[in-house]
């Protein structure tokens, strides 16, 4: 396959209203409708998250999410107290507190439709450095083993 860009991933809602006021106004994506049952999602890039409104049980789990990212573990701290602020008011279902977590510090959230969400400390361009560097992500984690994870818990 001679494949050209990551264009975007999908998420489902069950009320794209209200899916899209959580989307705009606290993570402060870009958004666009795309049809009656769909919007698009972006910040700073090319690649988007489409949202279709299914009234479907969303249940991927912590596997099955997307992250943002901020440039100090403080920022991760800010953040998360802002989203535990309006946590009710956002319908956001479940939010673990901010800890280490696969070599990086962050947070996960799950929105009123059941999304996974991650806010984390990560370089500026995000993962890229990993394949800049062309290194053996396996060895990459042999390497950082000694270091602890956090275990998260839900505020």
């Amino acid at each position: 396959l001679n494949l050209n860009l990551l264009s975007h991933g999908t998420v489902e809602c069950g009320d794209l209203k209200k899916s899209r006021r959580f989307y705009e106004e606290l993570l402060g994506l870009d958004v666009i409708q795309t049809s009656k049952i769909s919007i698009q999602l972006r910040l700073n890039s090319a690649t988007t998250i489409v949202c279709v409104e299914t009234a479907g049980d969303v249940s991927a789990g912590i596997f099955s999410h997307f992250g943002f990212d901020l440039e100090t573990e403080e920022e991760v701290d800010a953040a998360y107290e802002k989203v535990a602020a309006v946590k009710d008011e956002y319908g956001i279902q479940k939010l673990m507190r901010p800890g280490l977590q696969h070599n990086v510090y962050s947070f996960y959230m799950v929105d009123l439709d059941g999304n996974w969400w991650e806010i984390l400390k990560n370089p500026k361009g995000g993962y890229v450095h990993l394949f800049e560097k062309g290194e053996n992500v396996a060895s990459w984690r042999e390497q950082k083993k000694d270091q602890p994870e956090a275990i998260i818990e839900e505020s």
